[in-house]
Formats: C-alpha cells, sequence, structure tokens
C-alpha cells in the first residue's frame, strides 16, 4: 500500500517486515489520526511509538492478558 500523498516517507533500502494485528475500531482510528496529524504513514508511526518506547524502557511494556470470555456449557442430549 502506498503512503497518503503528503506523508513522509522512510528513507531507501531500510529493510521492513510485515506486522498484522486486530485492533477495535476507536482504536485504529486514533492511530491513523495520530499518524495523520503527525504527517506520516501508520506504519511509520507505530515503528516510531515502539521505538521511542524502547528506547526509554529498554523493552516495550508487559501488558495483562484480555480478561477470559464468559463461556456457557450446555449440555447436549
Amino acid at each position: 500500500m502506498s503512503p497518503r500523498p503528503g506523508t513522509q516517507r522512510r528513507p531507501d533500502n531500510i529493510p521492513t517486515v510485515m506486522l498484522q494485528g486486530r485492533v477495535a475500531p476507536d482504536v485504529r482510528t486514533a492511530v491513523r489520526d495520530a499518524a495523520s496529524a503527525s504527517g506520516v504513514s501508520v506504519s511509520y508511526y507505530l515503528e516510531r511509538l515502539f521505538k521511542d518506547m524502547i528506547e526509554e524502557h529498554g523493552e516495550l511494556p508487559r501488558i495483562s492478558p484480555p480478561r477470559p470470555q464468559k463461556e456457557t456449557l450446555i449440555d447436549q442430549p
């Protein structure tokens, strides 16, 4: 996917790899808005955000896992 017009691009010949994940729609909107306001692509925004966190803390922070979903077991005849 090409970057949006007016966004900055990373320097040539820097190797990259694909990183994918699903997020809630409001999170995606917030990331897109922040990247747009910064004048960079979503990919570059996330990369810079992660790199800044690693530089500041030496690693990415640990987070708690999501709460388990409530499951209802139904006896089947």
